[in-house]
């Protein structure tokens, strides 16, 4: 062997020796991971199992039930209200209102005039006299147009339908004091907004027309009748029908399967957001025609629905829960609409307040935040690891895991309280996982659910729930008396069996009687503070008032 060979074959070897330990060290690195994480997990599984969290799946999938006493063996359920994405159904609920080919004809909804303040008011009679500079101006423009529409149905997407035909609308006439006359984009931003429509942006906005020397007409796009959408829903009869004897029968069971977490069939959210909104808009309608028992039985099958489809189908998921919450939110605030129009009468209200009473989200959303923390134990199997050891994955599970226990701290469905320091408590631990991602936190970071969100969602909707129960049982009062009490006590046990308390803090919710003859109700909110019942901006400040909007 000459010496060029020689030498060639020893860094050849050296080479050789050196990948060997290379791969000797990763490997080594490997299974020092995976034995470390593995080890983790199952000492936190180990220490959760015994505070009571069972980690197996089976125990939460509920039996199969015999097809013709399951709400989903009628065919129509089960293609409608399960799945992701846009359904047959669902997309027939869309209303075509701003879709409609040729619609650009514009609804006058104020007579705007700009003058200096010592012009004065204008000589026609009727004009409110604002100032530019007045933090109340924008409140009492938007009071102003809000009246001369009203009253209106409003469809959760946006769109409004006048009880009055739109030429017997009278714009508002308003004259706006300024110094200097605002720009065109200075009056769009002051002024209201008739149409918060986020799904059709170029068709909510407000125009402000130029009608003359310091004269201008605010308009919108033309709305749809009361009339005209009950026409129109009123095609979905047959559905509505099936839907209702489908939800005769006991049980309820989505068809799927339920091995595997993820492989489970979930509700559609989808058809069941629009189904709620179509049918909420239906009440108001027919609250606005005076048709208080029609709004019921429309009211009540979106009260029925939520039973099979969102929370007796089993195991819980999160999804579910959180499309409950948005659902009750929404019956809730067509109640108020009702009150708010006096419309209601005691058949009614006795009904609704009964519907009222069995609603309780705090226990189905800690069993949708479990069934979160428990699907993970099967995603150590299911997660494509590549050039990840296991033992990150596990290592994740743990981080998550861990934070389980101020999950179920955070609230106490029991007793319907929910605690904010401990869920602010819980988002700061997320936060700083998030701003100090790890090997073995940078899954948890991006898996943990937004809980603060959630548990603030469902804690503002069961204060509403909570208030429109209150709220149905003083209206009754109210019809009885002529006048409404002068505390809340007075309502037990003829018109309510007892009062709820604040979901925040647990004490009676506030009220007192005005001598206008019409009263203020509130509860305290995320911040836990009374602040005399003034709302905040945010979810998060200020009280929470009845009702949740004008």
């Amino acid at each position: 062997m000459n010496p060029p060979q020689t030498k060639r074959w020893r860094v050849a070897r050296r080479c050789l020796v050196g990948l060997a330990v290379i791969f000797t060290l990763i490997g080594l690195f490997y299974t020092e991971e995976n034995w470390r994480g593995k080890r983790a997990w199952d000492h936190c599984k180990r220490e959760l199992e015994a505070q009571g969290v069972d980690f197996k799946w089976a125990d939460y999938i509920s039996a199969p039930v015999p097809a013709d006493e399951n709400v989903f063996g009628v065919p129509e359920m089960q293609k409608w209200f399960t799945g992701r994405g846009a359904t047959e159904f669902s997309k027939k609920l869309a209303y075509p209102g701003y879709d409609r080919e040729g619609r650009t004809a514009r609804l006058t909804v104020a007579d705007l005039t700009i003058g200096l303040p010592e012009a004065g008011a204008p000589s026609y009679s009727g004009a409110a006299v604002l100032h530019w500079g007045d933090p109340q101006a924008q409140a009492e423009t938007d009071r102003l147009i809000q009246n001369a529409l009203s009253p209106v149905a409003m469809h959760p997407a946006g769109f409004k339908f006048t009880l009055r035909a739109p030429e017997k609308i009278r714009p508002a006439q308003i004259f706006l004091q300024c110094q200097t006359t605002p720009t065109p984009q200075e009056l769009l931003e002051f002024l209201f907004k008739p149409v918060a429509n986020t799904e059709y942006a170029d068709n909510e906005k407000i125009h402000v027309e130029p009608a003359g020397d310091g004269f201008y007409k605010v308009t919108m796009l033309m709305p749809d009748t009361v009339e005209e959408f009950l026409k129109w829903s009123g095609q979905f009869e047959p559905e509505f029908a099936l839907i209702r004897k489908a939800l005769q029968r006991p049980y309820a069971r989505m068809d799927g399967n339920y091995s595997e977490p993820f492989e489970m069939p979930l509700p559609n959210f989808v058809t069941v957001r629009a189904t709620a909104q179509t049918l909420a808009t239906m009440a108001q309608c027919h609250i606005l025609q005076g048709k208080p028992e029609d709004a019921l039985h429309d009211l009540t099958l979106m009260h029925d629905l939520c039973r099979p489809i969102l929370e007796e189908n089993k195991p819980m998921t999160l999804v579910s829960a959180m499309i409950n919450v948005g659902v009750r939110g929404l019956c809730a605030k067509t109640i108020a609409d009702g009150l708010r129009w006096q419309a209601w009468r005691e058949p009614q209200l006795a009904a609704l307040e009964e519907q009222l009473q069995q609603i309780n989200l705090l226990p189905l959303v800690k069993q949708g935040f479990e069934m979160e923390w428990v699907s993970w134990t099967d995603r150590a199997n299911l997660f494509p690891v590549g050039l990840i050891p296991r033992g990150w994955i596990y290592q994740n599970m743990v981080a998550i895991a861990n934070r389980f226990p101020n999950t179920v701290a955070s609230m106490d469905p029991a007793s319907q309280i929910v605690f904010p320091d401990k869920v602010d408590a819980f988002n700061e631990e997320v936060l700083a996982i998030s701003s100090h991602s790890s090997p073995y936190t940078f899954i948890a970071a991006m898996a943990i659910p937004n809980f603060s969100r959630g548990i603030q969602n469902t804690a503002r909707n069961q204060t509403t729930v909570n208030q429109a129960l209150i709220a149905c049982a003083l209206e009754r009062y109210h019809l009885a008396h002529g006048d409404y009490p002068e505390n809340l006590d007075a309502l037990v046990p003829q018109f309510i069996a007892a009062i709820p308390h604040d979901v925040i803090g647990g004490k009676p919710p506030h009220y007192r009687r005005a001598a206008d003859g019409t009263f203020t109700l509130y509860s305290v909110g995320w911040s836990g503070q009374d602040n005399g019942g003034t709302p905040g901006k945010t979810m998060t400040e200020g009280d929470w008032v009845w009702p949740v909007f004008p």
